[in-house]
């Protein structure tokens, strides 16, 4: 028969099961952190990239607002399928420009305008002018609308926003 030993003296056993112990909380705690870590990281990244997606949009917004600065006389009198027009804006006002403005018309043609990004060149197709939406209440004799694409860049990230945006002409400017 065999004889199993068995040790008597287990005062060690307390230290060695606190250590495992600590090792182990420590491997939680740094996983724990990590995850934290990365969180704080994808909530940053987020946040850049609505704070660069709203800085373009300001852009389009800042174009509607001053549209009689670049529907000018000169922009009218080229033909649409070369109407444009592009620029850079400081946006908060601290001389550094924070967006690229291009606007041109939109049109059937879709051909390039070599001073225009490949956004601002890829517009839906449709015809230059038109007949006012029905809800404008005003004449579809008397009235025409003209449409334009308007493309804001971000500078900062290169982040796009097009809307359209159309104006009412009396029909005799044709």
């Amino acid at each position: 028969m065999k004889k199993i030993l068995r040790i008597k003296n287990e005062n060690g056993s307390v230290v060695v099961l606190a250590l495992i112990m600590v090792v182990l909380l420590s491997l939680l705690g740094m996983a724990v952190s990590r995850t934290s870590s990365i969180d704080v990281q994808v909530a940053s990244n987020g946040s850049r990239a609505l704070q660069d997606l709203y800085q373009a949009e300001s852009g389009d917004h800042y174009a509607l607002e001053t549209w009689s600065d670049w529907m000018t006389d000169t922009f009218l009198s080229q033909s649409f399928t070369t109407a444009n027009a592009a620029w850079d804006v400081d946006m908060d006002g601290d001389t550094n420009d924070d967006n690229r403005l291009e606007i041109r018309c939109i049109e059937l043609t879709g051909n390039d305008i070599s001073t225009l990004s490949d956004g601002a060149n890829h517009l839906p197709r449709l015809r230059h002018i038109g007949p006012p939406p029905f809800d404008s209440k005003s004449s579809l004799s008397q009235f025409v609308i003209r449409r334009y694409g308007i493309t804001s860049t971000s500078l900062a990230s290169n982040t796009q926003v097009q809307i359209g945006a159309y104006k009412l002409f009396n029909n005799f400017n044709q």
